[in-house]
């Protein structure tokens, strides 16, 4: 991929992310104002489970499967493999899971919070295996349209299927807004299976041989995936076990309103999946450029949103949810850290590190897990943001000393935009502006 058509689908992909970004506030504040702090709090728990549920059984499959999807491995038997090793096993854990919680664990925070909800967990967590896999398809395979026109519908339909729910349960919001989001997950794995089978055979297929690559590949990464979700979502568990309900509420709008700055390195890493994960000619060039872009917009995006992050939660969600600001604050500088980790994530894969990167995010989540457990009984909620913060910022400086290792790019060309950078973006756009 060249630098010109990087840029094309990285603006035709933030685009699409800053759609998302509206949709996803739009939603945001319709469950923060129509379930208050405590409900809303709840929904983060339920919502949150399934992606922990599933890196637990199937994490590395998604980053073998896409792996294999770059290197153009038939998509019938990729498919077959999500199902298999990922719906099926995340499945029977989650059985599992649901009965010791409602025998075992009815003394629990957790369980007496989730209540009924629970059970929902065994179709909402191979629902949401399914569509992880399905996206990792699309965006291995290089179908970059296919894969934001689903991210898009990801937003879009679980906020128009929570405004009609709750226009017939308004006295159920909370029941809208599970109801909402799983009928969206399953609308986007339907449509994800129709796109897919556009351009490829979904036929399912049964191929022996090509499971010791993916389970090695699988089982390297495996590690990596299990602690990635567990650093970004650990937090949720532990305020709710330590703190009240409308303090993971208020966490949850803090955690929402900073992760919108993620679509800054999403809409990089989406043109690039396919090129970090094959590596080839270039590569040393392109990965570095791909930094300096993304750093620069997202400290310019970081400090605005410290400046005006009060005005905007008072506004928005209301004065209840004013105590996320402090934490938004504290995630923050995490948040920044977390742009380059996505990326030299992507590439120290393409490197075949994967076994480096389940290393690295181990010792992070052990850090962030003892920094919240000293933390959060002392500072609430900011103590949570300030544990993430330090975890993120940590893994994501051990990612960039093995990449500079492994690439001899000197790491003071990974940081900010070079003046060549701006002439060369200049002379990138300056053609799409004079055929207009």
């Amino acid at each position: 991929m060249s630098r010109g058509s990087f840029i094309r689908s990285m603006l035709l992909s933030t685009a699409t992310r800053v759609t998302m970004t509206i949709l996803r506030l739009l939603r945001n504040i319709l469950l923060a104002r129509l379930l208050g702090p405590a409900d809303r709090g709840l929904f983060a728990l339920f919502s949150t489970l399934p992606d922990l549920i599933a890196a637990l059984t199937s994490g590395g499959l998604n980053t073998a499967v896409g792996y294999q999807a770059a290197r153009h491995k038939p998509i019938g038997v990729l498919l077959t493999q999500v199902l298999v090793y990922g719906c099926l096993l995340a499945t029977l854990f989650t059985l599992l899971f649901v009965v010791t919680l409602r025998t075992l664990g009815q003394g629990l925070g957790l369980s007496q919070d989730l209540g009924l909800l629970a059970w929902l967990l065994l179709l909402a967590v191979p629902l949401a295996v399914l569509k992880s896999g399905l996206l990792t398809l699309h965006n291995a395979d290089g179908q970059v349209h296919a894969f934001n026109t689903l991210r898009l519908l990801e937003s879009l339909l679980p906020l128009l299927l929570f405004i009609g729910l709750w226009l017939i349960w308004r006295d159920a919001p909370l029941g809208a807004a599970v109801a909402s989001w799983l009928g969206g997950v399953l609308l986007v794995v339907v449509l994800g299976l129709c796109w897919l089978a556009r351009f490829h055979s979904i036929r399912l297929r049964w191929q022996p041989r090509e499971q010791g690559e993916l389970l090695r590949y699988s089982g390297r990464s495996h590690p990596n995936v299990i602690f990635q979700e567990m650093l970004m979502r650990a937090d949720y568990l532990l305020i709710g076990s330590m703190l009240p309900p409308s303090a993971l509420g208020e966490y949850a709008l803090a955690s929402a309103a900073a992760e919108l700055l993620l679509i800054i390195p999403e809409a990089v890493t989406t043109p690039l999946m396919k090129r970090l994960l094959q590596q080839g000619e270039g590569i040393d060039e392109l990965t570095p450029f791909a930094l300096r872009l993304t750093a620069s917009v997202m400290l310019v995006a970081c400090l605005g949103m410290a400046a005006i992050g009060e005005w905007l939660i008072v506004l928005l969600f209301g004065a209840p949810y004013a105590p996320a600001y402090p934490a938004l604050l504290a995630l923050l500088p995490g948040l920044f850290g977390l742009c380059y980790a996505s990326i030299l994530r992507l590439d120290l894969l393409g490197k075949q590190r994967p076994g480096a990167l389940s290393i690295m995010m181990g010792l992070a989540v052990a850090l962030n897990l003892a920094l919240n457990l000293v933390l959060i009984p002392s500072l609430g909620i900011v103590g949570a943001g300030i544990a993430s913060s330090v975890a993120y910022l940590a893994v994501t400086l051990a990612m960039l000393v093995l990449y500079c290792r492994l690439s001899g790019v000197p790491w003071q060309r990974t940081l900010i935009l070079l003046p060549e950078d701006i002439r060369q973006l200049r002379d990138m756009l300056r053609p799409r502006e004079a055929t207009c």
